[in-house]
This record gives structure tokens, C-alpha cells and sequence, in this order.
């Protein structure tokens, strides 16, 4: 019988957890790195403040010009949600940063999007496993600071693809290849490998104008937290919060606070939610209102008021947070 991730966490499943001590790590990298793990102090560094105030800022379309059919990837198999949510931000943060075409700060060097099979494509580009395969225990279940800190400090972004040298298959997702590792690290060959593309920072994101504004420029969103949400969406696409909870983790691909969407919804700002359950869990329309855009399959729109007590980081793939000039996501589409 397929594993039904829904029904699992409905159970009681703990994909995703709050821990303290990893807290206090994270915000140590950052502050290593001469950068701020406050999500305010970062965008009025950086001159953020205000980027997405009365806009749609819909992220999730540069992954699809950049990976198009990436979203949402393969079900979850097991309690990993906190590695497909650290994929799919990173993910989102990746394709803004082509599609910028802005060279890297610290190669000079302009990346173009990797060539993975389509298959791999279909699967997210990126690898949950060998995020995963740090958790640090040998059972289910992670929290979204310490799989940030793996990503930037111990394995960053594996492309789906065969690891013939390591004798590691990771074109396609596998729930038990996620958990080759857990109380043990993998070994020094792994790692090695997972070195070579590191994350370069992140920063918490704690208001909706931080993650408004984070979006806005770029910078894609995992985050953790207990809510839950029905599996029908409204008109557009929005998801009411139910009882019961989720011990889960998502991402956030895109912003909308425009006025006349708020007044749809009490005053409330939404935020769009990738959920890592693929296309199944959840049905209804998933057109953006006012425009030709659909959110991606397994996404939905809810109210920041839902979502304002989770854990929010953004992910940079570059040293510091620049205000990117992204083109113009219309494409024709308004």
C-alpha cells in the first residue's frame, strides 16, 4: 500500500521539530560570516525594505522558466519534509539567480542552469537525500535551522544524478537512499562531494514583511512550523487551516499583497506554500487571480495570520544579499 504522507502526519508524524541547540548554531554561522541571521537587520542592510509592498511576486515562475516541471516532485516517502523544503527554496533561490544573469560575487563567473536528464528535472533538479543524510539521528524527522546549516557548511547541492565514483544514484528520489546516513555522517568521499556547492548564507525570515520582501529580491523560504490546511483550494487557489496539525515543513515560492487580493481575504496578504506531498493531496483551481499565472501542482495560497507563527529561513546562493533585478516575470501573462 503506497505510503500516504497526509495521513501520516494527521497520525502524529514529526517531520519537523523545533530544537534549540540548533538555533544557536545556525545564528553563530551566520554571524561568522560577518552577516545577520535577522531577516530585518539583513533588508535594511541591503536596501530590501519595501520590494514587494502592494505586488504579486510570484518566485515559483523562474523555477519554471528555469526548471520547467520541477514543482512539486516526487511525494515524500518517509518524514524527510524538512530536506524537501530546504530543496525546494534552495531550488527557487538557484533558478532567480540565473535568471538574473548576474555573475557570482565571489568567482566572477556567470552560471547558467545545470544539465540534469529530464527525469531528474521532473524530480526537483536537486537532491533531498544527500541533504537528509545529515539530520544527525538515524530515525525520522529534522528542523529547518540545522538542515540550513548542513547546506551551508557540510553538503550543499547535489544535482540528481548518478555518483558513479561513490557508487550513489540519486536521478530519481529514494526514501530509503535518505536515510543511508542519519546516526552515522557518510564518509569522507560523501562529503567531499557535498563541499563543492555549499549555500553561501541564509537568514531567518520573522515578519511578512521580511518574507515579502526576501521573495520579492529573490530569496526563496523554507520553513517549519504545526499548522495544517484543507486539500481543496478556493477560487484562487487558497487553502483554508484546519484542525488537527502537521508537524511539517514547506517552502514558500511567492507573495501576493496586493490590495485588491487582500480585500478578498480580510486584509490578509498571502503567501504561497509548496508542499512536498506531489500533485495528489490537494485539488481546486490554481489560477492567480488577475492574471494567466497557475500555481504549481501541490501548492497552494494561504493568510500570512495562518502561517505568521512558523519558523521562515531564506536561503542566498551568493556571499550577502544584493537587491537582484530580476526581469519582468509578466512574460505576457497579466
Amino acid at each position: 500500500m503506497p505510503w500516504d504522507p497526509q495521513a501520516e502526519y494527521l497520525a502524529g508524524l514529526v517531520g519537523a521539530y523545533d530544537d534549540p541547540a540548533a538555533s544557536e548554531r545556525f545564528d553563530r554561522l551566520v554571524f561568522s560570516q560577518g552577516l545577520s541571521p535577522n531577516g530585518g537587520t539583513v533588508c535594511a542592510a541591503y536596501g530590501l525594505y519595501g520590494a514587494g509592498e502592494g505586488k504579486l511576486s510570484p518566485l515559483f515562475h523562474y523555477i519554471e522558466q528555469v526548471f520547467p516541471g520541477s514543482l512539486p516532485a516526487s511525494a515524500q516517502q518517509r518524514g524527510d519534509c524538512v530536506a524537501h523544503s530546504t530543496r525546494n527554496a534552495c531550488l527557487g533561490t538557484l533558478a532567480c539567480e540565473i535568471a538574473a544573469g548576474k555573475p557570482d560575487e565571489v568567482t566572477g563567473l556567470l552560471e547558467g542552469a545545470p544539465q540534469v536528464s529530464t527525469k531528474a528535472r521532473e524530480d526537483g533538479v536537486l537532491s533531498t537525500e544527500a541533504i537528509y543524510w545529515w539530520r544527525g539521528h538515524g530515525g525520522d524527522g529534522w528542523n529547518c535551522e540545522h538542515s540550513a546549516e548542513v547546506v551551508m557548511s557540510e553538503s550543499g547541492l547535489w544535482l540528481r544524478q548518478r555518483y558513479d565514483d561513490l557508487g550513489i544514484d540519486l536521478t530519481e528520489y529514494d526514501g530509503r537512499l535518505a536515510g543511508k546516513w542519519g546516526s552515522r555522517k557518510p564518509p569522507e568521499e560523501v562529503e567531499a562531494v557535498g563541499q563543492e556547492h555549499l549555500v553561501r548564507t541564509a537568514t531567518r525570515a520573522n515578519t511578512f514583511a521580511e518574507v515579502r520582501d526576501l521573495i520579492a529580491n529573490g530569496y526563496a523560504i523554507t520553513s517549519c512550523g504545526g499548522e495544517s490546511f484543507s486539500n481543496r483550494r478556493d477560487e484562487n487557489g487558497v487553502s483554508e487551516r484546519t484542525r488537527g496539525g502537521w508537524a511539517h515543513a514547506m517552502s514558500y515560492l511567492a507573495v501576493d499583497d496586493r490590495d485588491e487580493v487582500k480585500k478578498l481575504y480580510g486584509g490578509q496578504p498571502l503567501v504561497l506554500v509548496q508542499n512536498s506531498w506531489g500533485s495528489g493531496w490537494i485539488d481546486g483551481p490554481r489560477d492567480v487571480w488577475g492574471t494567466s499565472l497557475k500555481i504549481p501542482h501541490g501548492a497552494f495560497w494561504a493568510r500570512w495570520s495562518d502561517l505568521e507563527r512558523r519558523r521562515a529561513i531564506a536561503f542566498s546562493g551568493v556571499m550577502g544579499w544584493p537587491a537582484q533585478q530580476l526581469p519582468d516575470w509578466t512574460g505576457g501573462v497579466l
